[in-house]
Parts: C-alpha cells; structure tokens; sequence
C-alpha cells in the first residue's frame, strides 16, 4: 500500500534535512514525540556540525530538540550556514525575545512557535512553561522586519483548542500578532487527548479519516491567512488503524553527535541495534578465535 503522492512519507519533501540540535527542553508536554527519541552521548562541536550540515546536499535545513533555542552556540551555526542554506527553527518560544532574535536569528528564513492556546495560561498548563506576551509580540515584530517568515503550530488537544470556534478564536489571535501562518496538527502517538481534524471541521478541505491513502496535508486559506492542517495517520496515532504492507519514505536526520540517520531514531531501537551488534561482534571474535585456533595448530604442524 502507498501513501499518498502529496504526503511526507512518499517523499514529497525531498529537499529538507532535520537536525536534531539538543536532546534538552525547558517544558514539559506528556505528549512529547521526543520522550523516547534516541539521545546520542556524544556531541561534536558548533563548527564540525555546520560543516556537516553545509557537506548534505539538502537545501533547506530544520533546527530541532529538545528545545533548539537552549543550544548555547546557535546563533554562531546560523552565521556559519545562512549564505548556503534555507533555515527553519522550531521553538516553544518561551525564550523568545526582541534582543533573541536580533542576536541569534538574523538570516533564517523561518521561525515556527509551537503555542498550543490563544490563552497564554492555559498553553502554561500544556507546556509546564509560561511565556511572555511581550516578549512573544517583539519577537513576532522584529522577526517580520527582518524577512523571517513566522508560523505558529497548534497542536489540537482535547479540552483545550478541540473545535471550530476555539480554532477561528486561535486564529483571530494570530492575525493580532501579525503572523505568517498556521500550522493546527493532530497529535502523535496520543490516546486520551486526541481530536480527529476532520470530525470537528465537518470533513471540510480535504480532511478525512484515511490520510494515508487520502492525505495528510492541507493548505488553505481562512480569515485571510495561510492554514496547514495536518493529521496522522495509523503509524502515527493509536486512533486511526495502521497501513497494511504500507510503503513509507524517511527523511534524513542529523544527529548533534554528528550522525546522518535514515528518520527519527528511537531509544529502545537504538539500544537492540546496539546489543545485536554486540552479539554480532562476539560471534565474530568467536570465529576469529577459531581461526586463529586453527592457523596455530597448522603452525604447529607445520615445524
């Protein structure tokens, strides 16, 4: 079975390299795609992960976490790899400010927010984490004078933004603050919090209960500003049933240990990886040992 032509997973976005900057993070969503992601030990320097970046044939680069803006060196990565490649970074924003941006962003070419409530309180509530209405303003401002193009992504959460009212009253809050676009995101491996996109807008624009064949992605236009709608499909929600002998393409991922993965790693993937290469290794040793066993007594024969 293949998925749809337009989605991620047939390869529609060739283009783009995610860089998995920091495993750390200054909120606390349980819903987290990250809890189990794969946390490298290792970490190369600022300077050898920008050359790794700028070798990858990928035009357009994501900076990622954990939360990308607690990475001390940002803003020297950006200066090293801006002239060369498109940059995106995704952020909680809770560290977002005027000077931030002025310091550390000068020369991406877009900034996504992930706020997932018009009410600043309430995303408190989500995230663990209160950010700063000024601050949030200024940086939106600065980030717009500057060519940025700014999105905001909306997760759609039981009891929080989770019909069509709450979503125009997200959107009335954007337009305020002078932002591009909105991306409204169904969440990923989530039960008990998980709202179908397609229920609560009627199957309008496109969306359905079968994204993996029908599609995943929706652009369009309300209220005079740019909307994505994106759902997830069986392999990505316990809500939806999962492809049978699907096909999928990965993206590539880059590690701050400086490791090109084949997608987003998990812990516990990595881990049996590691012990089948362990066990691997130690029948290799057994098999040289024999050899070696052998080459010996034919030695020995031999003299």
């Amino acid at each position: 079975m293949k998925p749809n032509k337009l989605n991620y997973c047939s390869g529609a976005f060739p283009d783009w390299l995610e860089v998995m900057l920091i495993n750390t993070c200054n909120a606390k969503c349980k819903w987290c795609i990250e809890k189990d992601g794969y946390k490298p030990k290792k970490t190369i320097s600022t300077i050898f992960l920008a050359k790794k970046i700028l070798s990858c044939q990928e035009k357009n680069i994501i900076l990622l976490g954990g939360e990308p803006l607690l990475y001390k060196k940002l803003g020297f990565l950006v200066y090293m790899i801006k002239d060369k490649k498109n940059i995106y970074i995704t952020t909680n924003g809770t560290l977002l400010s005027r000077q931030y941006v002025l310091d550390n962003l000068i020369g991406i070419t877009g900034l996504n927010i992930s706020i997932h409530h018009y009410n600043l309180e309430k995303n408190k509530k989500i995230t663990g984490r209160l950010i700063d209405f000024n601050n949030l303003m200024y940086a939106v401002k600065i980030a717009r004078d500057n060519n940025i193009k700014v999105r905001f992504n909306c997760n759609i959460i039981k009891g929080n933004i989770d019909n069509i009212e709450e979503i125009r009253k997200y959107v009335d809050w954007v337009k305020i603050l002078g932002v591009n676009s909105i991306r409204f995101a169904e969440l990923k491996n989530d039960s008990g919090d998980f709202i179908s996109l397609g229920k609560i807008l009627n199957y309008r624009y496109g969306l359905n209960e079968e994204p993996f064949l029908l599609g995943c992605n929706r652009n369009v236009i309300i209220d005079n500003i740019c909307i994505n709608f994106r759902q997830m499909c069986g392999l990505q929600t316990y809500n939806r049933p999962i492809p049978q002998d699907y096909e999928n393409k990965s993206h590539n991922v880059l590690y701050y240990n400086g490791r090109l993965y084949n997608g987003w790693q998990k812990e516990k993937k990595m881990a049996k990886q590691k012990e089948l290469t362990r066990k691997g290794m130690q029948l290799k040793i057994k098999k040289l040992e024999k050899e070696l066993s052998i080459r010996n007594t034919s030695v020995g024969c031999r003299y």
